[in-house]
């Protein structure tokens, strides 16, 4: 790679890390404030909860939005999509007063329908900007900001929704989604759009899982990690009830929370290295090791232990998010990016609102350990599944 372009790798690499953090932030905090929101105006926990529901509904939409990402240019459609939820944000930041709860539920339903459009854009995007060398470790440092983000900026939307309202809060979005596309905007890189074969609809709607079946390491590492975000999902709720058998506030939670971001960050920062020095399923099989050893200290029933067992359990998933998506990234053909990229989604993330409920009520009945028991039983399982 000459000079000329490791400069402009290292352009774009800044602007694209500074859009996506500053997005990141944004949207993680209109994402949570927005239910808060609901919940003042009408005091009602159901209200709430519908907002959650505008906002992940679209993604059953997922495949269609991949195949609209692999028929666009990918950078255009990036601009464009983030500055019409600019525009959606500021309607709510101008008129989001009063009892007007449809219209926060219908800017959640336009914020959800955006996150399934952008996010493999975005994904895609990436892909065709980077080198693989280049790819995992931006991977690596694009999992620290989203885990740096979801440390910082729910204080701060709260802080701010505490102070000012939530229409603070939608402008404060409104400002990141700007910044998101002028970055994207001022990337330097050639814009064409994607090249494929036409079929079809329905074998070019799943053109994407059919990639994912078809490539041996993409379908361990997807089954994996769909199996890592489950048993995410299920041992939520065991940090309740951890801090109650050690006769803590639920307010303590906070202290796990922060020590899981706190591996995440310093796995995120770690990643590059790595990556450089082995393959994706060796990435995996590590972050799955980290998750089996957090898992069990977890269990511990001295408090301390237990904490650092949430502490190497932050290593885990984002090693096993960042190989799978790197590995996407690197097995998948142009013409396909958007359709993987939301496939590897729906994969990932389908099961885990569903582990989130069967965690909390098994919670109360067998005890957290036995739930940490499970999840590290899976994990070990798994080390064994992505060694094939």
């Amino acid at each position: 790679m000459s000079t000329v372009e490791v400069e402009a790798q290292g352009r774009n690499a800044r602007l694209y890390l500074t859009g996506l953090g500053v997005s990141m932030f944004g949207d993680t905090s209109m994402a949570l404030v927005a239910a808060i929101w609901v919940k003042t105006l009408t005091g009602d926990n159901a209200a709430a909860t519908v907002v959650a529901l505008c906002i992940y509904t679209p993604a059953l939409l997922g495949p269609a939005a991949g195949l609209l990402v692999d028929r666009v240019r990918r950078r255009r459609l990036l601009v464009v999509g983030n500055g019409v939820m600019a525009a959606i944000l500021a309607v709510l930041a101008l008129a989001g007063g009063g009892r007007r709860v449809w219209l926060i539920d219908l800017v959640m339903v336009c914020y959800g329908t955006s996150m399934i459009v952008l996010d493999p854009a975005e994904n895609a995007l990436f892909a065709m900007l980077f080198d693989d060398r280049t790819r995992g470790r931006l991977n690596g440092l694009r999992m620290s900001l989203q885990e740096g983000g979801k440390l910082v900026a729910p204080l701060v939307g709260v802080g701010l929704f505490t102070l000012l309202g939530g229409r603070s809060v939608a402008l404060l979005d409104t400002v990141s989604f700007l910044v998101a596309a002028a970055a994207i905007a001022r990337l330097r890189t050639a814009d064409p759009r994607p090249a494929g074969p036409r079929r079809r609809c329905w074998p070019e709607l799943t053109a994407g899982l059919a990639h994912i079946r078809d490539e041996p390491t993409l379908r361990r590492l997807v089954t994996v990690a769909g199996v890592a975000m489950l048993t995410g999902g299920l041992t939520f709720p065991a940090g309740y009830a951890l801090v109650d058998s050690f006769g803590r506030s639920p307010a303590f939670v906070a202290f796990l929370t922060c020590a899981l971001g706190a591996g995440s960050i310093i796995a995120g920062l770690l990643t590059g290295r790595l990556l450089r020095r082995h393959d994706e399923i060796a990435l995996a099989r590590l972050g799955l090791l980290n998750a089996v050893a957090g898992l069990l200290l977890g269990c511990a029933p001295w408090l301390p232990v237990a904490i650092a067992g949430w502490f190497v359990r932050g290593f885990g998933l984002p090693w096993i998010l960042v190989a799978t998506f790197t590995a996407a990234q690197r097995l998948t053909p142009d013409s396909l990016w958007g359709r993987v990229g939301a496939a590897v989604n729906v994969v990932v993330l389908a099961a885990s609102p569903l582990a989130y409920v069967f965690g909390a009520a098994l919670a109360d009945h067998v005890g957290y350990r036995v739930l940490l028991l499970v999840a590290a039983a899976a994990s070990a399982a798994c080390v064994v599944r992505v060694a094939r």
